[in-house]
């Protein structure tokens, strides 16, 4: 007898789906899904996503008396799946007579489905009325502007939405910005004033393991967003803007790995001891200064910008309005922010606070040549890519002119002297007879 569904089965309603539903949609087998605080998940046979974000969870059976045989009416069929990870929409499919029974969020009941009703309920109204003018566009976004932006934010982003900027697309009832625009729309919202970008140097707390290899090798490595220290932070922002329910996708797996981090702060926190603390390895490690070429930062392969931190649990003002973009829907019409994949790498929780992190993000083509591996890593044994780049190199906007070995290194002076000979003869870092490119920290009284 056949009961639970084939993976044919699983496939052919696939690419159904697929096929219905259209552009911005995708559809994955066998998924689980979680609440954004990742405590309850629910698997699912197939779960729809819209622009990544998790919106209908669906199970197939043969016939509903396979869930029950004492089952009389589809409306006994329980919801709380649904409802426990925070969908948006939940579908029961039977595969024998091509049953759909479609269940909404705030809803206690299905109701009883056609195929083609439950695409249109589930893409809404793709029925676009007349373009909203730039002026207009301005008017219905900015009622959703948290008032914690600054004035120079808000002017900054009315400056962008102009008839230059805007792109619509009527075959999938959505508009947004040109990419350079929404790159600008970006910028904005992670530099409250538009000179914080001005830095010409940041410093990096690391491992004295990785001031050898980096010496030793002659590469400057950039590990995935996949082995961030804080696992959270590769979907914050992702759950923040969401529906309340969480999955990744095939495409943002691949997202993630094809995004290179290179995680740094302001040069004023260079051998500071909380930061020795928190990051250098318990004051074991160093602290790597780096200056910086902004004429690097092409916006194309390199992305270079201050995180923007919460400022509480659920309140992070630029997340709110961006949340409030995706969400937004009126007359038919969405807006679309593209280039979310990358510029949500630039978001963290307000607990995070005290890195003040500047962070340099490298995105990987396969067109790229740079050398990329995959490792093991050490710190949360997680799979991941990294890419190296040699030094000198031509294209990295950061170049490494110093280093502090932290103040609870072991022989602190003694690999001050070891590591500003090898690098005498590697030639990694800058140097002269009277100023050498290492030193020991400052701080003497360390506990």
């Amino acid at each position: 007898m056949k009961g639970i569904a084939s993976e044919n089965d699983l496939c052919t309603l696939k690419t159904k789906l697929i096929e219905a539903l259209g552009v911005g949609y995708e559809v994955e087998i066998h998924k689980e899904v979680s609440t954004a605080d990742g405590l309850i998940k629910e698997l699912f046979d197939l779960v729809v996503f819209y622009h990544s974000d998790v919106i209908c969870g669906i199970d197939y059976k043969y016939n509903y008396k396979l869930l029950n045989p004492s089952m009389t009416r589809f409306h006994d069929i329980p919801v709380g799946r649904y409802k426990r990870v925070g969908l948006k929409y939940g579908i029961q499919y039977f595969g024998e007579k091509n049953d759909c029974y479609f269940w909404t969020q705030g809803s206690n009941d299905y109701k009883e489905f056609t195929f083609d009703n439950i695409v249109k309920a589930i893409r809404g109204n793709q029925n676009c009325g007349a373009r909203f003018t730039p002026d207009e566009v301005k008017t219905k976004l900015f009622e959703k502007l948290p008032q914690k932006l600054s004035k120079e934010q808000v002017s900054g982003i009315r400056a962008l939405i102009n008839e230059n900027n805007l792109v619509y697309d009527e075959s999938t009832a959505s508009m947004c910005l040109k990419t350079e625009a929404e790159d600008e729309l970006f910028k904005i919202l992670l530099i409250p004033n538009n000179d914080e970008l001005n830095l010409k140097s940041v410093c990096r707390y690391t491992s004295l393991n990785s001031l050898f290899l980096t010496i030793k090798n002659g590469v400057q490595v950039m590990c995935s967003i996949t082995c961030m220290n804080d696992k959270g932070e590769t979907s914050y922002a992702d759950k923040y803007v969401g529906f309340g329910a969480f999955a990744n996708t095939s495409k943002s797996i691949k997202e993630n790995n094809d995004c290179f981090i290179l995680s740094c702060c302001n040069i004023e926190m260079k051998d500071n001891l909380t930061m020795w603390r928190l990051y250098g390895d318990d004051g074991k490690g160093v602290c790597l200064e780096y200056d910086v070429d902004l004429t690097k930062v092409d916006e194309k392969a390199f992305f270079f910008a201050p995180v923007s931190y919460g400022e509480a649990m659920r309140k992070h003002p630029a997340l709110d309005f961006i949340r409030e973009i995706r969400h937004w829907n009126e007359n038919g019409w969405s807006f679309s922010l593209n280039r979310w994949y990358i510029w949500k790498h630039f978001f963290k929780s307000h607990l995070f606070k005290e890195e003040n992190e500047v962070r340099l993000l490298y995105l990987w083509t396969p067109e790229e040549t740079d050398n990329t591996e995959w490792i093991l890593d050490s710190t949360n044994s997680i799979v991941s890519r990294r890419c190296k780049f040699p030094i000198p190199n031509d294209r990295l906007p950061l170049t490494l002119k110093n280093a502090i070995i932290g103040p609870k290194c072991p022989e602190q002076n003694s690999n001050v002297d070891q590591f500003n000979y090898m690098n005498g003869l590697k030639k990694i870092m800058p140097f002269s007879i009277i100023k050498n490119a290492i030193r020991g920290s400052s701080i003497e009284d360390y506990r």
